[in-house]
């Protein structure tokens, strides 16, 4: 049996940024991640200034600064029909990819004091917050059990640990997500973010590290299904459904790593708290990636819960009041950006109405977005 104070399911910037909090606090961590890093990963790889904020709080930014993001300061939407609306960010964003993002803060953690484990799998959880919890971690030589004071549930948008729980958020209306690589001319995109919409879902063009272009991009279950094929299929789709993306695509080069794909997600916030354990990240709740925000809110959400679980094993909450005061904390800090996203998705994925918003009001409408979608 493994006992530590706090177990970390998943190694992305929520259980990264939780363990690194909770190890500089003095506590005896274990961060397990299913994979190995680093990897690729499906996300619009967009650090909105919020990140960049966390990012210092943790000491992580020189690292991330020396990994060569893109810097990136202004924006644009592209309607299905009608002109582009331009925009400028409120602060500075970087593009940095998850591969070199993720390994980089699963570095920073184990350098902070917690251990951890790559190629590991949370098999189960039980207990709770009073009794303490028990875990079985799936190994490439077997299984081990873990004991530990406290769980942050760090897993991402979805694992079978959701199902186990009985997650209900599974039953939602769902999407797809994808991402690829490209290359080339990419100068035209020097310092921007660009967003297109089409006909059942919208995508995103930005550079990262090195001058390499990600492109992500989300589409309706019904949409996908009825399009068929592959995500080539899907992309033609959107190029077909928006002149800016067709010519912005056709300027650049496919690059070596090829698409990468979703499970179905769910765009909704989840409950912050389950079974006593604290969940961060997508696996509290999935933003639209047309908010720019996942990044930030996953890194604060991690570090959120690494302060409360560290007032808990100083004394300061008792065991059964930690969760209320995560879960309270995290309503107060990120429902608003899910309920504003959820009624932009709205406007988002109707042409209709998105051509009509774009006439209307313009940057106006895409400024206004931003704060609200931030937490301004």
């Amino acid at each position: 049996m493994i006992r530590c104070d706090v177990l970390v399911v998943g190694a992305g910037p929520a259980g990264s940024a939780a363990a690194a909090t909770l190890a500089a606090g003095g506590c005896r961590v274990l961060l397990v991640e299913k994979d190995r890093f680093p990897r690729d990963k499906v996300c619009g790889e967009f650090l909105a200034g919020g990140a960049l904020l966390s990012l210092d709080r943790l000491g992580a930014l020189t690292a991330v600064e020396a990994a060569g993001p893109e810097r990136i300061g202004e924006g644009s939407v592209s309607p299905a029909r009608g002109g582009d609306v331009p925009f400028r960010l409120p602060s500075p964003a970087f593009g940095l990819s998850r591969r070199a993002l993720d390994a980089l803060l699963a570095e920073h953690a184990g350098r902070a004091g917690a251990e951890v484990r790559f190629g590991v799998r949370a098999l189960s959880i039980a207990g709770g917050a009073e009794a303490g919890f028990e875990a079985r971690l799936g190994t490439e030589g077997g299984s081990e059990e873990v004991a530990a004071r406290a769980v942050v549930g760090a897993w991402g948008r979805w694992d079978a640990l959701d199902r186990s729980l009985d997650r209900g958020f599974l039953r939602r209306p769902r999407y797809f997500g994808w991402s690829r690589d490209y290359g080339g001319a990419t100068g035209f995109l020097a310092g921007k973010v660009r967003l297109y919409l089409f006909p059942g879902g919208y995508c995103g063009l930005s550079r990262v590290e090195r001058g390499e272009v990600n492109l992500a991009g989300v589409i309706s279950e019904s949409a996908r299904r009825a399009i068929g094929g592959g995500w080539e299929a899907v992309v033609e789709h959107a190029r077909l459904g928006n002149r800016q993306l067709d010519l912005d695509l056709s300027r650049l080069e496919p690059g070596p790593r090829g698409f990468l794909g979703t499970v179905p997600v769910v765009f909704t916030a989840k409950p912050p708290v389950e079974r006593g354990m604290l969940m961060a990240g997508d696996a509290a709740g999935v933003l639209d990636p047309f908010s720019g925000e996942g990044q930030s809110s996953a890194l604060a959400s991690g570090i959120l819960a690494g302060d409360i679980i560290l007032a808990y094993l100083g004394g300061g909450l008792t065991a059964a009041a930690h969760p209320r005061a995560y879960e309270t904390a995290w309503r107060e800090r990120f429902a608003k950006r899910f309920a504003w996203s959820a009624m932009l998705r709205t406007l988002i994925l109707d042409p209709r109405l998105s051509r009509i918003a774009a006439r209307l009001a313009g940057e106006r409408l895409v400024r206004f977005a931003i704060g609200r979608l931030s937490g301004g």
